[in-house]
């Protein structure tokens, strides 16, 4: 799809390989964005035909780009972009309400990581043990991880 709107001169503006630099975000990615509708359609330059990118764009783009790394589904950002800057309280409190709701995911995404690293050492400590001859601390160390493999469930 051709998007055939007029920009600003190409100096004001960026192209799709310096937003990509500046907000960590692929190429890919920033075309995807455009095409899923996450962001709006980016102008072309009239005699190239490529993407320009207007500096409000690419501090959006940079705020996706951080949201992305905090793990937000695309449907949080969509949500996020459509509240805007506002100040109003009510905006605040939906805002504050999605970061709560990620906050504990995350959370709980770390509380199984533990887990799983605790059994991993168990492994490692099992296994060393085995190496070591100590086949009594390999059984105790046996005993303890099948108690935190139960939490793994």
């Amino acid at each position: 799809m051709t998007n055939t709107i007029t920009i600003a001169p190409p100096e004001a503006t960026l192209t799709i390989k310096q937003v990509a630099a500046q907000s960590g975000l692929s190429e890919y990615t920033l075309r995807y964005y455009e095409k899923i509708g996450l962001i709006e359609p980016i102008p072309r330059d009239e005699s190239s035909g490529h993407r320009r990118y207007r500096p409000e764009t690419v501090q959006q783009l940079e705020s996706l780009s951080c949201l992305r790394a905090c793990g937000l589904s695309l449907d949080d950002m969509r949500i996020y972009l459509k509240k805007g800057l506002h100040d109003d309280a009510s905006v605040a409190a939906e805002k504050k309400a999605l970061f709560q709701a990620h906050a504990a995911k995350v959370a709980e995404e770390i509380r199984q990581l533990e887990i799983r690293q605790r059994y991993l050492n168990g492994k490692i400590a099992y296994w060393d043990a085995r190496l070591k001859g100590d086949l009594v601390l390999a059984e105790q160390i046996a005993a303890q991880n099948h108690e935190i493999a139960s939490e793994l469930k």
